[in-house]
């Protein structure tokens, strides 16, 4: 299975968004379930609408926060995962 942070991904259009400061609030309607994401988090969900590949957003955050890149990544795949899990995103 291909990794995860190779593959592409798009926001769920059953998820909608709404910022709060640094910080995103997460709604899945179907699922009727919540999510907050940490400034991180938003970071990664915003470059996924922008459509960029998870493996850049998470070199570019490694760089950002002068964090070992195998760490950020291994954060990533966990996030990706249970984002994944929750169809708050979808294959592209």
């Amino acid at each position: 299975m291909a990794d995860i942070l190779d593959q592409a991904w798009q926001l769920s259009p059953e998820a909608f968004a709404n910022s709060v400061g640094e910080e995103t609030v997460l709604l899945h309607i179907r699922r009727s379930t919540y999510y907050g994401l940490d400034p991180i988090g938003t970071r990664i969900w915003q470059g996924l609408g922008d459509g960029r590949s998870p493996r850049d957003i998470s070199s570019e955050i490694a760089e950002e926060h002068d964090v070992p890149l195998d760490q950020v990544e291994e954060d990533t795949r966990k996030f990706l995962e249970d984002l994944r899990a929750n169809e708050i995103i979808v294959p592209a």
